[in-house]
């Protein structure tokens, strides 16, 4: 079969793939991040759009409806439709190029106290003599603080022990983890040690490289998750993981994605791979399942059952993790099929679990897990809100990155915005999607049911100047922010309706929680918005839009970060995490929203905007 050439631009990278293969899968061979296919790489989406030049294949039907005539003549495509027949270069578009915005990373509010997992011994062996010939392990044995250390021995370490000790004067460092000697160095390593905070999202992947012994924060490094091309949430992944090796394939990319974030780390740092002891990890059900090749289909079926919900630990060469040869890899643990570990380390983070007074944890990501705290009682739920916050299922949603629309307000009677990176708008991030339509509920452009008012219905409240920005069109109404010569970037009707499923299945969730508990609103003394998107929302118009319920007073309000990453520092430098962790997750009350039969009335209601 003939082979052609494929190079991918801005990266700057070649590929060689048999004719018939799709270019979407040509990236994932060149490892180049497309844009994520909600639709699981069907093209209904029309979000994996590339740029072929010198390309004049004819379009397929549906790119016909997903990409304009003009777009089409210049060579615009849909990855996931287009088939390699010919050498090609393909110019991917800027927002799709892997690399984060560092605003969205999080620090702990405080300094983590240290209480190290990864604990190192410096020894003087006394060598072996006609009048004392104990064995080699015998002698280091001896001089432990703690006779149970010699248990569980690895062979491999048996078997260099002898080498080692001789060629370095009998001077070596045991290393152990939680009490149990994992390797063994030469000479005095003592104060070498580092470990790294892994949050591996749905959409992105967050590595901070910490000194295991201070607890500093020493590097950082942050990517887009290589999944998100086979679908933007949990369920097209899992859908996608039941086909022929496709597990395999999913674990395989994220395991090459975290690597690639260590040689990162590594890299800013200037040190070496095999002082790397310890990976902390996080994430959700689905995406902790993946990371360890385990099934996760049963978690998308009633009763929505996972593989494994403990935080347990795993050699680092058994996951092909990259760092020291006898490295582990901790993962905290999950409560339920659709409430995983980063709700638990955000748990952590925030202290939720210690608060008597009532408080409320959210994390808003493709599903929002919330926490509901009170009196030594733990409930959580999982909300569908849907990929729309982080820009699927938008017609010009995309996620927190250069050329996303991130702020809107009213300025001179007109709506005025904020462009990340200062360059012409090419989209909608989650936090402008929400100003927006906060700005049209205000002004009286969206109605309660979240109908978008016509151009004539609105000519009488805003007059026709803003009124024009109203236009009716087969796909229904949309409200344009932006129509120039480089995008055009509008709100529909469609959008509006995706906002209002999503903050519908969060307000019932957050609902049903305090009604299970019996309390208040009005008791909710604490309410953090954890998540990258949470973090920049705009408090008012979040709860305009319906976000934060009404009842909730602003300044109970708190940005949490990221949480999750957080719990994984936490997680990493602290020994005692790993207990207080399963405790948690194990007093944690999950309520299942969809087996509720007070949920559908509470959902329709919710999906309404204004008062409560």
């Amino acid at each position: 079969m003939q082979n052609f050439k494929i190079k991918f631009l801005p990266q700057n990278v070649e590929v060689l793939v048999p004719a018939g293969t799709s270019v979407v899968e040509a990236a994932d061979l060149a490892r180049v991040g497309i844009e994520p296919t909600p639709c699981g790489r069907r093209g209904t989406c029309g979000k994996c759009i590339i740029l072929c030049q010198d390309y004049s294949r004819v379009p397929t039907i549906i790119e016909k409806e997903k990409i304009i005539n003009t777009k089409l003549d210049q060579g615009w495509r849909l990855a996931c439709q287009t088939i390699i027949t010919q050498d090609m270069v393909i110019e991917v578009p800027c927002q799709s190029t892997g690399r984060l915005i560092k605003a969205l990373l999080s620090r702990p509010k405080s300094s983590i106290e240290i209480l190290p997992t990864i604990i190192k011994y410096y020894l003087k062996v006394p060598p072996p003599t006609m009048t004392d010939q104990r064995a080699d392990w015998d002698r280091v044995e001896g001089l432990l603080p703690d006779p149970d250390l010699q248990k569980e021995l690895d062979l491999t370490l048996l078997r260099n022990l002898p080498e080692l000790m001789r060629k370095n004067n009998f001077e070596i460092t045991v290393v152990t983890y939680r009490g149990k000697v994992i390797t063994v160095e030469a000479g005095d390593t003592t104060t070498v040690g580092y470990g790294c905070a892994i949050d591996i999202g749905t959409t992105t992947v967050i590595c901070s490289l910490h000194d295991l012994f201070n607890g500093q924060e020493i590097a950082v490094a942050s990517a887009f998750n290589p999944q998100r091309t086979y679908g933007a949430d949990v369920l097209s992944r899992i859908d996608f993981s039941r086909a022929n090796n496709n597990l395999e394939k999913l674990q395989s990319i994220i395991i090459d994605q975290v690597n690639d974030l260590i040689d990162e780390v590594i890299s800013q740092a200037g040190i070496n791979r095999s002082d790397i002891y310890l990976l902390s990890v996080v994430g959700n059900t689905t995406m902790q399942h993946l990371f360890l090749g385990l099934p996760s289909r049963y978690i998308a079926t009633p009763p929505f059952v996972g593989t494994l919900y403990a935080g347990l630990s795993f050699d680092s060469r058994d996951l092909g993790i990259q760092i020291n040869d006898r490295g582990k890899v901790a993962l905290l643990p999950n409560v339920a099929g659709y409430v995983g570990a980063d709700i638990v380390a955000g748990v952590l983070a925030t202290g939720t679990y210690k608060h008597d007074a009532p408080c409320i944890l959210i994390d808003v990501g493709t599903n929002a897990e919330i926490v509901l705290a009170a009196h030594g009682l733990l409930y959580a739920c999982s909300a569908a809100a849907g990929p729309a916050f982080e820009g699927a299922n938008i017609c010009y949603g995309m996620r927190a990155e250069t050329g996303a629309i991130d702020r809107v307000w009213m300025e001179d009677g007109k709506p005025n915005y904020s462009v990340i990176g200062q360059i012409p708008a090419l989209g909608l991030c989650g936090s402008g999607l929400v100003d927006v339509i906060a700005v049209l509920l205000s002004i009286g452009l969206i109605d309660f049911s979240g109908r978008l008012l016509t151009r004539d219905e609105a000519i009488p409240i805003v007059g026709e100047t803003l009124a024009e920005s109203l236009v009716e069109n087969e796909d229904g109404d949309e409200f344009i922010i932006v129509n120039n010569e480089f995008q055009k970037v509008s709100l529909t009707q469609r959008d509006i309706r995706q906002v209002q499923l999503a903050k519908g299945a969060i307000l019932a969730g957050i609902r049903i929680m305090i009604k299970e508990m019996g309390i208040k609103l009005e008791d909710i003394k604490l309410f953090n918005l954890a998540g990258s998107f949470g973090n920049v929302l705009n408090k008012v118009n979040a709860q305009i839009v319906g976000l934060i319920p009404t009842g909730i007073s602003l300044s109970k309000v708190e940005y949490a970060g990221n949480s999750a990453h957080v719990g994984a520092q936490i997680n990493l430098l602290r020994a005692d995490t790993e207990e207080i962790a399963n405790s948690v997750a194990k007093n944690i009350k999950y309520i299942e929203l969809s087996d509720r039969a007070d949920f559908t009335e509470e959902f329709t209601n919710a999906m309404f905007f204004g008062e409560e």
